[in-house]
């Protein structure tokens, strides 16, 4: 249940649009040689009431494998607070790469989930773990994914800015 491209076509139609977008300005830092990130970005559903069920299990079992891999650069899961779709929740990822959106974890992974495994019908904890299940799965399946490309020339990441503020100057390149 990790978080992954749904579909290798669309996997492939990203990789051959992101071959045709223009190169970012030239303010990247030096040796910086990507200067692109791929984004993925899923949302789905989740009333106020049923996040007391969906949260902590997303937490222990779903979470993990995007947060402990080494080829995701950022993760966050946002859910909505103020507004018209109070419960929308948005997970997203930044990959520096397309190739690595479908690159298994390794062994952060493995010793995670082995630390933490699924308890078994039966086990200690399976009733809090099988409504979890249920409640996520409930509301996950009808989840929506989408792959964006993000020019960091455009970009502030933590405070810092990574190109020019406004419009390119004529002698720079265009984003």
């Amino acid at each position: 249940m990790r978080l992954h491209a749904t579909a290798g076509v669309l996997l492939a139609l990203v990789i051959a649009l992101t071959s045709l977008a223009p190169a970012p300005a030239a303010a990247q830092e030096e040796g910086d040689e990507n200067q692109m990130r791929v984004v993925t970005v899923t949302t789905f559903q989740v009333p106020f009431y049923d996040r007391g069920k969906v949260f902590p299990f997303m937490r222990k079992y779903f979470m993990p494998g995007s947060q402990l891999n080494p080829n995701v650069l950022s993760y966050r899961v946002m859910w909505h607070n103020w507004g018209a779709d109070a419960s929308e929740v948005i997970v997203m990822a930044e990959y520096d790469d397309i190739t690595k959106i479908e690159a298994p974890c390794g062994q952060p992974c493995d010793d995670y989930f082995e630390a933490h495994p699924q308890p078994e019908e039966g086990d200690e904890g399976w009733e809090d773990f099988r409504a979890g299940q249920e409640a996520f799965q409930k509301y996950y399946a009808h989840h929506r994914d989408e792959i964006y490309v993000s020019p960091l020339a455009a970009s502030k990441i933590e405070g810092e800015m990574r190109g020019p503020v406004g419009m390119p100057d004529e002698d720079d390149e265009e984003m």
